[in-house]
Order: structure tokens, then sequence, then C-alpha cells
């Protein structure tokens, strides 16, 4: 405690600035546990959750993994890895929707 007072001993701040300061802060946490209670926080959260939440399950994604192999008629060493990479994406993606 004695390190803190004489910190804030050494800083050039009058009464009224450091009570400002300590409003501003007080009013800072109380809008912030406004909002943590408000319906906005809640939307919020969901979109959260959503963004986190897989789009397709395992089984999905396996099963166009399969379709993609099968799709491609070229292997890597006829066009080249980047390529045959492009071609699967591509019957990946199509194969998920």
């Amino acid at each position: 405690m004695g390190k803190t007072k004489q910190l804030l001993e050494d800083i050039p701040l009058t009464d009224a600035e450091v009570a400002n300061e300590l409003y501003a802060r007080g009013d800072e946490d109380f809008q912030y546990q406004q909002w943590l209670e408000s319906p906005e926080y809640v939307e919020f959260v969901n979109q959260q959750i959503a963004r986190c939440t897989p789009k397709y399950s395992e089984v999905d994604v396996d099963r166009a993994i399969s379709e993609a192999f099968k799709s491609l008629v070229v292997t890597s060493e006829e066009v080249g890895i980047d390529v045959y990479e492009k071609l699967f994406r591509q019957h990946f993606t199509e194969n998920l929707g």
C-alpha cells in the first residue's frame, strides 16, 4: 500500500483531476455491467457462438472428401500439386453444398 501511495503522490494530479478520473472509471464499470445485462450482450454472445459452431458435421466432411477424390481423374504428378489442390478444393466445396 505504501508503494501505491508513494506512486500516487508522485503523479502531479489535482484533487479535482483525481476525482474526475475515479468518477469516469466508475461510470465505465457501471456501463459495462449494464451492457452485460442487456439484450445486446445476449445477441453478441449468440453471434460469437454461431461463428464458432461447425457448419458441417464430420460425416459431411468425410463424405465430401471421398467424393472429391472420386471426382479427380488426374494425379498430382500430371498437373502439379498446386493445380491438384485447387481442383480438390473445388470438388470438395461442391460436395459440401
